[in-house]
């Protein structure tokens, strides 16, 4: 079994190398006058439609990615992804693109499946209608050959189980909604019944 779930591991982590791509990230809107609003559009550029705003001291924002001229960000708002200007919004500091982001909220459909990736080095996995399942004492790595992977294992704490989980910053839709996020996931849970995969997409967590 153990050396199931090592072949499992090394197959999602192979690929050829990448730049390293620094989202997702938080953002402080930035430049934008008191009494004005920053425009969340349906795609980028001034000509698309108007479908939310972003206040001048809104804080915490998501950026996803960016368009390929890197003039604008997409985010989310509501249950969709739209897209501002870039030019009013500030990287908030200490968030490196060589590690993986903590904590992280992720989560994966049909079946329902949520996992929460704690700033500690602990994770709790919940399947719908189950008991939640606590990893704690995490051991992080980074892909030798691609600078957007990363991977934790943890052994339950009072269980037998063994949880590995690769991390792709890339975007990912979840299949229920309109909204994208900046990091895809790959799970597998080990214990006496077999492996357990499953796929979903996470966001960030303050």
């Amino acid at each position: 079994m153990k050396h199931a779930c090592l072949a499992l591991l090394l197959l999602a982590l192979w690929a050829f190398p990448v730049a390293a791509n620094d989202l997702p990230a938080f953002h402080n809107v930035s430049g934008v006058a008191e009494d004005d609003v920053l425009n969340i559009r349906a795609a980028p550029g001034t000509a698309a439609s108007i479908i939310g705003t972003l206040s001048a001291t809104d804080r915490f924002i998501e950026v996803v990615e960016k368009d390929d001229s890197g003039d604008w960000a997409r985010i989310n708002t509501a249950e969709r992804s739209g897209w501002v200007a870039m030019r009013y919004l500030a990287r908030r500091a200490n968030q490196p693109a060589d590690t993986l982001p903590r904590p992280l909220s992720c989560a994966g459909t049909e079946p329902f499946w949520s996992l929460s990736l704690k700033r500690d080095p602990s994770a709790e996995l919940r399947n719908l209608g189950e008991e939640p399942r606590l990893f704690t004492n995490l051991y992080s790595v980074n892909s030798s050959n691609r600078q957007d992977r990363y991977a934790i294992f943890g052994q339950e704490k009072d269980d037998d189980g063994v949880l590995t989980a690769v991390f792709h910053r890339a975007i990912c839709t979840d299949g229920m909604s309109d909204r994208a996020y900046g990091i895809s996931l790959d799970v597998f849970l080990t214990d006496e019944t077999g492996v357990q995969f499953l796929s979903g997409c996470c966001s960030l967590s303050r």
